[in-house]
C-alpha cells in the first residue's frame, strides 16, 4: 500500500513549536509514566522530535522530561486545551503507553487524568481506548473480528463527529506499522469526504 493517502492529512508543522513541544513533553510524561522508558518508546519519541521539526530549545524540554526533571503537566494541558491537538495528542500517549506491550495501571491513571485536564469527555475517552486495544488485537488476526471492527468504526465517528486533526505520525496501531497504514488510510477516506480537512475543536 502507498502513502499518498497521506495527502489528505493536516501538518504537524502548520502549528507553533511551542504547541509541538508541548505536545511531546505530555508524550514523553506518559512514556516515563512507569519509571523507566523502554527502547521503543525512545525511538519512537526521537523520530517524532525529527518530524515535529522542534527547535532545540523544543527537544531539551522534551528530554528534561526523559532525565525525569518536574513539569508543570497542569499547565501544559491549560495550554493545549483549546487546541485542535487534544484528541491526537490523547491517542498518541495511549499509543506511546502501548509501545512496550503492554498498558500499566499508572498509565491508564494519567492518561485519564490528562484526558480530563484536556476537557475530553470520559465516555470519548472510553471509546478512543477500545480502539487502540481493539487495533492491537485486530492486527493480529487474519480475518476481521466484528467485535474490533466495531469499535474501531464507532472511534472513526467519534472523531469524524467533532471534525478532529489527526496527522502522518498520529498512532492508530502501534504494535503492527502495516495496519497502522491500513487504518491511516481508512481515516484519510473520511478527510476526503468533508470539506475542510483541518479539524475545528468543539
Amino acid at each position: 500500500m502507498g502513502d499518498e493517502y497521506l495527502s489528505a492529512y493536516p501538518k504537524i508543522t502548520d502549528y507553533s513549536w511551542q504547541k509541538r513541544r508541548d505536545y511531546l513533553v505530555l508524550v514523553a510524561a506518559i512514556a516515563m509514566a512507569d519509571q523507566q522508558l523502554h527502547p521503543d518508546e525512545k525511538q519512537l519519541l526521537n523520530r517524532w522530535m525529527d518530524e515535529f521539526h522542534l527547535t532545540p530549545k523544543g527537544r531539551e524540554a522534551v528530554l528534561a522530561v526523559l532525565r525525569r526533571r518536574k513539569i508543570n503537566i497542569r499547565a501544559i494541558e491549560l495550554r493545549l486545551a483549546k487546541s485542535e491537538l487534544i484528541y491526537s495528542l490523547v491517542l498518541d500517549m495511549m499509543g506511546m503507553a502501548m509501545a512496550d506491550g503492554v498498558l500499566m495501571d499508572d498509565e491508564i491513571y494519567l492518561l485519564r487524568d490528562v484526558a480530563t485536564n484536556l476537557k475530553i469527555d470520559p465516555t470519548d475517552f472510553n471509546i478512543l481506548i477500545e480502539f487502540v486495544h481493539s487495533a492491537h488485537q485486530a492486527a493480529t488476526l487474519s480475518s476481521p473480528e466484528p467485535l474490533y471492527e466495531h469499535n474501531i468504526d464507532s472511534a472513526f465517528q467519534l472523531l469524524r463527529s467533532h471534525e478532529v486533526s489527526l496527522f502522518p505520525h498520529t498512532l492508530m496501531c502501534v504494535s503492527n506499522p502495516d495496519f497502522d497504514r491500513q487504518l491511516k488510510a481508512r481515516w484519510a477516506k473520511f478527510l476526503i469526504k468533508r470539506p475542510n480537512s483541518r479539524g475545528k475543536r468543539r
